[in-house]
């Protein structure tokens, strides 16, 4: 993944837990990963695997496509 969607994948992550009201802490304790990790993956300092991208979706209550909606 390019930077660019790394941090756009990332904002939209954060946008929908903030929408949740969930803390990273929550969303990482719902997905099985550090909230070091989660907050790597909303900064867009590190890839998400398709698997943990699918369980953050199902949390946030949303879809993969909009999540990765990048145009």
């Amino acid at each position: 993944m390019s930077n660019e969607l790394l941090k756009y994948v990332g904002s939209q992550i954060k946008m929908f837990r903030k929408i949740k009201k969930l803390t990273i802490d929550d969303l990482a304790k719902m997905i099985g990963k550090s909230k070091s990790t989660v907050s790597k993956y909303e900064s867009g300092e590190i890839a998400i695997d398709i698997a943990t991208l699918y369980d953050i979706a199902s949390a946030l209550n949303t879809s993969m496509v909009i999540l990765t909606d990048y145009q």
